[in-house]
């Protein structure tokens, strides 16, 4: 992983898989395209969120369709409290940024909406989030108490242009489902940090669904330096003609028998459609035990979209119980199709219903109905008869 940096100079024990953190704007210059972490992204549609001073203000936040406001917290359910309040200091919850897009964000918070999670939360809560003007700067911190159990949805809305910082810390015990919905118009613009640790024995199940926008860049990264802590990361993404969407990921394995999993899908159609995903998994020296695995699928359908990609595995100790990673982009099975066909049904539907098929594992997975019902009504409205054909 080239992303990575190693120390050198002198004999020494094996480094842990790292990379640099700082909240300093300074340490990340204005990005060339020809960095690692920057190469598979078109800069000109992100350049103006990359600038070291936003000035579009705060994003919108409401819940259960009313609007959150400064200093006026809520409780949608027993054991959940929303507090969106003005910043004054600022320390990282879940780590500092680790990228141009993720600093800059960093140093323009205006507001923090914080989501306490202090016990069990009895249904899915969905929370909606809106950037009104240009460059616009989000920030979210839900932290999941000792033992407690949540299941949070952030579904973003409407056009505009938005720079967002998540931050994601589960204490020991504690089980968190979160879901990252972007559910842009076409004309939006997303950039994302999304941070997150894990306690001993906590379990978080995070996903990551992009149907919407015009150019979409999300960026994770997730540190496990707790015994028995497991990560589950889904993606679900389907990328229409024009279209930019790039998921990266960092795990990074310090605890001893940690687990993570990572499966993410995507569909892509149309003239110059473009996937990224990237994902990286380092396990440290003293991570014994550590069991994780990475897999990415993409179906292509018709002529003209692109997909890059790319897993890496960085490993620094003997004594783990698994890892691994796979990839695969390819178009429909012509075994799928033939047996769908041979029982009545047209080539037309039998692709829709292979591409309804290609998600319901993920979707199965997260168990939101609210959700799977948005996620596949979205899909079919987007398959043009032209990639079906």
């Amino acid at each position: 992983m080239t992303e990575v940096t190693v120390p050198t100079g002198g004999a020494q024990a094996a480094p842990a898989p790292t990379r640099l953190t700082s909240t300093s704007v300074g340490d990340f210059p204005m990005p060339t395209g020809r960095e690692e972490a920057w190469r598979f992204t078109p800069l000109s549609r992100f350049s103006s969120l990359l600038e070291e001073s936003l000035q579009g203000g705060s994003a919108k936040f409401a819940v259960d369709g009313v609007a959150l406001c400064t200093d006026e917290p809520v409780q949608p359910e027993v054991n959940l409290t929303l507090k969106l309040s003005a910043v004054a200091e600022l320390s990282p919850l879940a780590g500092a940024p680790f990228d141009r897009a993720g600093v800059v964000g960093w140093n323009n918070i205006s507001e923090t909406l914080d989501v306490a999670v202090t016990g069990t939360v009895s249904r899915p809560v969905w929370i909606d989030v809106t950037a009104e003007e240009p460059d616009t700067v989000g920030h979210v911190r839900i932290h999941a108490e000792k033992a407690s159990q949540a299941t949070i949805l952030l579904r973003h809305r409407g056009g505009g242009c938005l720079n967002e910082t998540l931050e994601v810390k589960a204490e020991p015990g504690a089980k968190l489902d979160v879901v990252s919905l972007q559910a842009w118009d076409d004309t939006a613009v997303h950039v994302a940090t999304q941070q997150m640790t894990l306690g001993q024995n906590a379990s978080v199940k995070h996903a990551n669904v992009t149907l919407g926008g015009n150019s979409v860049r999300i960026a994770m990264g997730v540190n496990l330096p707790a015994e028995r802590s497991d990560l589950n990361l889904l993606g679900l993404y389907f990328t229409n003609t024009g279209k930019h969407q790039e998921h990266r990921l960092f795990i990074e394995h310090t605890g001893q028998k940690s687990k993570s999993r990572v499966t993410y899908k995507g569909a892509l159609q149309g003239q110059e459609a473009r996937a990224v995903w990237v994902g990286d998994v380092g396990i440290g020296p003293q991570a014994f035990g550590t069991d994780s695995y990475e897999l990415n699928r993409n179906l292509v359908l018709g002529k003209g979209p692109r997909v890059d990609s790319v897993p890496n595995l960085e490993i620094h100790n003997g004594e783990i119980e698994g890892a691994g990673h796979a990839s695969a982009t390819g178009r429909f099975d012509d075994e799928q199709l033939f047996y769908l066909q041979s029982r009545g049904i047209d080539a037309v539907n039998a692709k829709r219903l292979v591409v309804r098929a290609f998600y319901a594992e993920l979707l199965n997975k997260l168990e939101v109905p609210e959700l799977t019902d948005y996620v596949l009504e979205t899909v079919d409205s987007h398959l043009s008869a032209g990639s079906l054909q």
